[in-house]
């Protein structure tokens, strides 16, 4: 992804068409802001440790470093349309000087975004004018990109701020999947076994693993490498610990198995991530 910013100045948005049964995405989580509009179809997401149905006309807030992954509807499995927008925080830079940076970010903490059937259009409208200034019409167009963008995030607070119906919760149907999800996520550190986390739930293993890949999207021993490896990332840029030590307060019991798993994931060493400041 690093490749787009060095093309558009820190911003890339695009059009995506998924099918009924795509299940390529990997998790993942990046060092900037991401912004997607389902504009046709259903999906499920899975953000950091809550569950979510998306459906047509939500928009889906990723916060810089948050673990996330979509995958097709358990109940309802659909071909889908996004536009998704892909930013660095300087795009956020006038409303920190407006709510300042907590403030900004609490608006947006939730995740998803119900845009109201009668604003959906104005919505589309936005992203579609994005695109159109995307392909660099004139010397205008990156003035009008940032304009427009202004225009949806401001769209955006006001709608959160003055319609608490617009924020969709986490899925209720899915609350054992979820507090099991929340468990993994906090306590990543730990020699945590499927059969353990199976029987704290009173699920067999086989129950237990069956469920969380169809309701999460991830794999049990996928989803706990990610947040580990998401904590790593943390930690490689934030502290002045060596990599050993990171490697076990994070979990993993040995520092030759985080190497890899760490590559695996980010597609560069953790020495390398921590070297170029994690723009990979």
């Amino acid at each position: 992804m690093n490749e787009m910013f060095e093309r558009t100045d820190d911003f890339l948005i695009e059009q995506v068409k998924r099918d009924a049964n795509y299940t390529n995405q990997t998790s993942h989580f990046h060092p900037y802001y991401e912004i997607g509009y389902l504009v046709n179809g259903a999906r499920s997401m899975t953000i950091n440790h809550s569950l979510y149905n998306v459906e047509r006309g939500c928009l889906i807030f990723v916060a810089k470093g948050e673990l996330h992954k979509g995958f097709p509807n358990e109940n309802n499995p659909s071909s889908v349309e996004l536009i998704n927008l892909y930013f660095h925080e300087k795009y956020l830079a006038p409303f920190y000087q407006l709510f300042g940076k907590d403030q900004l970010i609490s608006f947006f903490s939730n995740h998803i975004i119900k845009i109201p059937v009668g604003r959906q259009e104005y919505v589309l409208d936005l992203f579609q004018k994005i695109l159109y200034e995307y392909q660099e019409i004139d010397e205008l167009s990156k003035e009008l990109i940032r304009n427009y963008f202004c225009e949806l995030i401001s769209f955006l607070i006001r709608l959160v701020r003055k319609n608490t119906n617009s924020l969709m919760l986490p899925d209720p149907n899915n609350k054992i999947m979820e507090d099991a999800v929340k468990y993994i996520y906090y306590n990543y550190h730990k020699d945590l076994t499927l059969e353990e986390v199976a029987g704290k739930f009173n699920l067999s293993k086989s129950h237990f693993s069956k469920r969380f890949k169809s309701v999460t999207g991830f794999g049990y021993k996928e989803y706990l490498i990610s947040v580990r490896i998401k904590e790593a990332c943390n930690l490689l840029l934030t502290t002045n610990k060596s990599i050993t030590e990171i490697a076990f307060l994070c979990g993993f019991n040995d520092s030759n198995y985080f190497g890899d798993a760490f590559r695996k994931a980010n597609g560069i060493s953790p020495h390398k991530y921590r070297k170029y400041q994690g723009l990979i």
